[in-house]
């Protein structure tokens, strides 16, 4: 990583020499990815007048990230168009989510920036980072970087920010002093809560709600000391099934499954979980399982997932033995 770079404000190169410059999303880009990189997306066209900006989604977006980019619009590609003098990863935890746009960025001539709010375990394919890791979203962290180039969104950019910060902080439940102060000074450049909420409420989607249904049916639960561990396969919505076990009752939750030949597995756990056990889901469990397997992971204290090339029978029981290390008791089935 180029730690001497010019001390330039956002994008930390000049930005005349900026025509052409591309923002990447994570795998199967969520609301906080696609608008936190519409943000930069408009960011990048006020400091570089004339910069052509794509905005890349590997492997497409989630159903409401779809929804949201019908309001949001913003020119997608999903594979290189070309060359580009600036490549911004946006919200990505672990490079091995940008799928094939890791590659296009590492044999790409122009320069690489990571802005994020998971934690950095490894930098070198960028040559400048932002991570904050402390902000709850990577939105936060873009709408720092507006106000450290001097640079007021417009309405419209601050809305998609102000929804985006809300989606990945569980409607502000766990947003952090500096994410209710970028929300506060949202609100002053024009966003609305109340739209932001009408937004990111989803009808059902069949397929979700399917999950949700297949997950219950084939839910396990566990004791583990004095925590309830619950664990289920589907073939897709993990993250949403996993969410809604925690919701139902359980302190974390694992749901995984088979997904284009590789094991996915999505981890959810309570605020209240995370802070008495101090475990980190992400780098603790998501990030060593993966990569201990074949794969990869990563997220947050309450949040994570992760990628294995073994089956999803013995993901599941290794990240149940991941969690009883950590927690220091061996789980218990309850019937």
């Amino acid at each position: 990583m180029d730690n001497e770079a010019p001390d330039w404000k956002f994008p930390f190169v000049d930005p005349a020499t900026i025509k052409r410059a591309v923002v990447i999303c994570h795998r199967n880009a969520d609301a906080d990815s696609y608008l936190s990189a519409y943000a930069i997306s408009a960011l990048l066209r006020s400091v570089s007048r004339g910069c052509e900006v794509d905005l890349a989604t590997p492997e497409g977006m989630t159903v409401l990230t779809a929804k949201l980019a019908e309001k949001f619009p913003h020119r997608v590609t999903e594979v290189a168009a070309g060359t580009y003098d600036l490549y911004v990863a946006v919200d990505v935890g672990d490079a091995e989510l940008l799928k094939g746009w890791k590659g296009v960025m590492q044999l790409g001539r122009g320069t690489r920036l990571l802005v994020d709010h998971h934690p950095l375990r490894d930098g070198s394919l960028y040559d400048r980072v932002v991570v904050d890791e402390l902000a709850t979203s990577a939105a936060e962290v873009v709408f720092g970087l507006f106000e450290a180039s001097g640079v007021k969104p417009d309405r419209t950019t601050a809305q998609a920010l102000l929804e985006a910060i809300m989606f990945d902080s569980s409607h502000l439940a766990i947003a952090t002093g500096s994410g209710l102060r970028a929300v506060v000074k949202l609100l002053d450049l024009g966003a609305e809560i109340q739209e932001a909420k009408k937004d990111l409420r989803s009808e059902p989607d069949y397929g979700e709600v399917l999950a949700k249904l297949k997950g219950a049916q084939r839910l396990k639960i566990y004791k583990l000391g004095e925590w309830v561990m619950a664990t289920t396969l589907v073939g897709s919505f993990q993250a949403h099934v996993a969410r809604s076990l925690v919701f139902l009752g359980a302190d974390v939750a694992a749901v995984g499954g088979e997904t284009d030949g590789e094991t996915r597995v999505s981890l959810r756990s309570t605020q209240r979980f995370a802070e008495r056990t101090g475990i980190q889901l992400g780098t603790q469990v998501a990030e060593d399982v993966g990569k201990s397997n074949g794969g990869h992971g990563g997220g947050h204290a309450t949040a994570a997932s992760l990628t294995a090339a073994v089956g999803e029978e013995e993901a599941m029981k290794i990240i149940a033995k991941k969690l009883s290390e950590l927690v220091g008791s061996m789980p218990s089935e309850i019937d």
